[in-house]
């Protein structure tokens, strides 16, 4: 085991959620401030070339692979779709046990997310943001962790990515509906865990997770009342 390496590892679980509590605190309430936390994501990059000195190119053949991807994608739309329908049919059948109102106002308010912005801003994550963290997450989190404490990495980072996504909503929803939430978000992470693992391509992650993200932005739609 690499103790340096590791406790790296640990630190930069932690070091998202405590960046976004920062910027909630003192910079303006809009989806820009709301996301500087997002620029640890491209720590891997900085990991990647400075300190183990690999190429671009070297970083994309480590992590990529459209042959396997092409492989493969039948069995990820599957994964993806289930993923989408298990958001969707969750979010239909305790629909009756949210405060939508509160909900929404939350969104104006931290993040200034809106009728007018939602469309864009749901491209963003179901394309970008997507990348961004299955590349954090999977191809270096999870990766890294898992060279130096082996299976242990899935259920940590499972719950790190829970705990992530949890600092958006801890205060949105009654106890019940929060414990659903992130222990269905925690079983997701473990399971794109053993997907990168498998494959070893993020192709594959990523296109499952932009799947489970258009699913959540159809849910935000309704929720604000356009669709």
């Amino acid at each position: 085991m690499n103790k340096k390496e590791t406790s790296i590892l640990f630190a930069l679980i932690f070091i998202p959620p405590i960046l976004l509590l920062i910027s909630r605190q003192l910079l303006p309430t809009n989806y820009l401030s709301s996301s500087l936390y997002k620029i640890t994501f491209l720590f891997p990059f900085f990991y990647y070339i400075f300190l183990e000195k690999k190429s671009l190119k070297t970083i994309y053949k480590e992590n990529f692979s459209l042959k396997i991807f092409k492989e493969n994608w039948k069995k990820m739309l599957v994964l993806g779709i289930t993923a989408a329908l298990i958001y969707l049919g969750t979010f239909f059948l305790l629909k009756g046990f949210l405060d939508l109102p509160t909900i929404t106002d939350k969104l104006q308010t931290l993040a200034s997310i809106n009728t007018t912005n939602i469309i864009f801003i749901g491209i963003y994550i179901i394309i970008i943001n997507s990348l961004l963290e299955e590349f954090f997450w999977r191809g270096f989190l999870f990766k890294k962790l898992k060279e130096n404490i082996g299976n242990k990495s899935y259920f940590i980072t499972g719950l790190a990515f829970s705990f992530h996504h949890i600092m958006f909503y801890y205060d949105w929803f009654t106890l019940p509906f929060f414990l659903i939430i992130t222990g269905g978000l925690t079983i997701y992470a473990i399971i794109m865990n053993y997907i990168f693992n498998k494959y070893q391509d993020l192709y594959s992650c990523w296109f499952v997770h932009a799947i489970a993200d258009t699913a959540q932005i159809l849910i935000a739609l309704i929720i604000f009342g356009i669709l």
